[in-house]
């Protein structure tokens, strides 16, 4: 049987190899550009049935303040192991930093500047401006 599976396949022609682009350039073909196909799906109608629960319900304690461990593309991600380390005694010593005494947040109020023009200023800039639009 396998004699004869080899010798069918002995006999069979050869198939011709997939052409290069760099060929076809040669051969004067040009290639053939198709327009842009937008596919829209219908989505199911929605099940008159199934249960909208009218309640929003926020997160707890817990799920806020849990921290799923990073899978191992995340780590890729993030640089590896020691990146993530420095990076966690990085954050570690600015919580320290935050509770030494004299410590100040960084953060200021917004205070309102003074205007870039006097009044005699604003009025010497409205009559160039004035000038300028009645000059042609």
């Amino acid at each position: 049987m396998r004699t004869l599976l080899l010798a069918v396949l002995c006999t069979l022609p050869p198939v011709a190899p997939a052409q290069d682009a760099s060929e076809d350039s040669a051969s004067g073909a040009q290639p053939t550009e198709l327009e842009a196909v937008r596919v829209v799906g219908r989505r199911p109608p929605p099940d008159p049935f199934a249960f909208r629960n009218p309640v929003e319900v926020e997160g707890t304690v817990f799920s806020r303040a849990w921290d799923e461990p990073p899978s191992l593309e995340e780590i890729g991600m993030r640089g590896g192991y020691v990146q993530i380390g420095i990076n966690k005694g990085l954050e570690l010593a600015a919580k320290g930093i935050r509770t030494l005494p004299g410590w100040k947040l960084q953060v200021r109020g917004a205070e309102a500047r003074p205007p870039p023009l006097d009044e005699a200023q604003a009025e010497r800039a409205a009559r160039l401006q004035a000038v300028q639009a009645e000059a042609p």
